[in-house]
């Protein structure tokens, strides 16, 4: 077996112990970076190479901006209450709460940040009201329905880099395994939504039959991600620069649609150390 080989799988394996013993991601890949390093080359010059093509690459600084502009994305749609509402909205077009169950960790595993588990999982739990689901299901259910679009979201930090380091277009490889994000969404209503009981019409179901639709919300929730997709996917726009347009462009509707929101906090809340 080629060595090489051997040692990826060896610093792989090291990422992941290290992430199960809560170190951060960036700190845990460059040490299987480094565990590659010493077996395999041990130049300092070679190292240093590395690191300053790092700096300079423009994949490096697209995967930045594009995760830093994802955040901002996220934040305009909490501090605007579009979110909120379009839970809201969901519970009135479908007449069970476990088509929510499913179609909003799906949403938000759409934003590929931070605001994906800090949302999901709130919205799961207050989701599954009157339904018989204890929280490890809860927990299968954000987690299953929260990474369908893995296998075709643009926006996907892990899509845009191994397209990157693959040499491959994001249109190309959405078009060879786009299908299976269909898949996945079928077999976890399968076997995670359709077993589930529910206890309590009154608070699971629409009992009142009330269909009035926020489309403020829809609009404010969906069009950020629907415009970026069709930039990237459609127009070939550059991801990070299709992402900073949209949280620019989509300021000034937020406030037209009287859901006005702190410009300042959007950039300053996204500077995450983990960024």
């Amino acid at each position: 077996m080629n060595s090489v080989f051997l040692v990826v799988v060896a610093a792989m394996i090291l990422i992941v112990v290290l992430l199960r013993f809560k170190v951060l991601i960036g700190p845990a890949i460059l040490s299987g970076g480094m565990l590659i390093w010493i077996f395999e080359s041990r130049s300092f010059e070679k190292l240093w190479v590395a690191f300053t093509e790092t700096l300079t690459m423009q994949r490096t600084w697209d995967l930045l901006l594009c995760l830093y502009f994802v955040m901002c994305l996220e934040v305009e749609l909490r501090k605007s209450g579009s979110l909120h509402g379009m839970v809201v909205t969901l519970r009135n077009i479908f007449s069970s709460n476990k088509v929510t169950l499913a179609f909003m960790p799906a949403f938000l595993g759409l934003l590929p940040s931070l605001g994906g588990a800090r949302f999901s999982a709130p919205i799961v739990q207050e989701a599954s009201e009157g339904i018989a689901v204890d929280d490890e299901e809860k927990s299968a259910i954000n987690l299953w329905f929260r990474h369908i679009f893995e296998f075709s979201n643009p926006l996907m930090p892990g899509v845009i880099l191994a397209c990157g380091i693959a040499n491959v277009t994001i249109g190309d490889l959405i078009d060879q395994v786009g299908w299976v994000t269909i898949l996945c969404f079928i077999l976890g209503w399968i076997f995670l939504i359709i077993p589930l009981k529910i206890t309590d019409p009154e608070k699971a179901t629409n009992t009142q039959h009330d269909r009035t639709i926020d489309w403020k919300s829809l609009v404010l929730a969906f069009g950020p991600i629907v415009t970026s997709f069709l930039l990237i996917v459609a127009f070939n726009v550059q991801a990070a620069l299709a992402m900073g347009l949209v949280v620019v462009a989509f300021i000034p509707l937020y406030f037209w649609f009287k859901r006005p929101i702190s410009v300042k906090s959007v950039f300053t809340e996204s500077l995450d150390k983990k960024l």
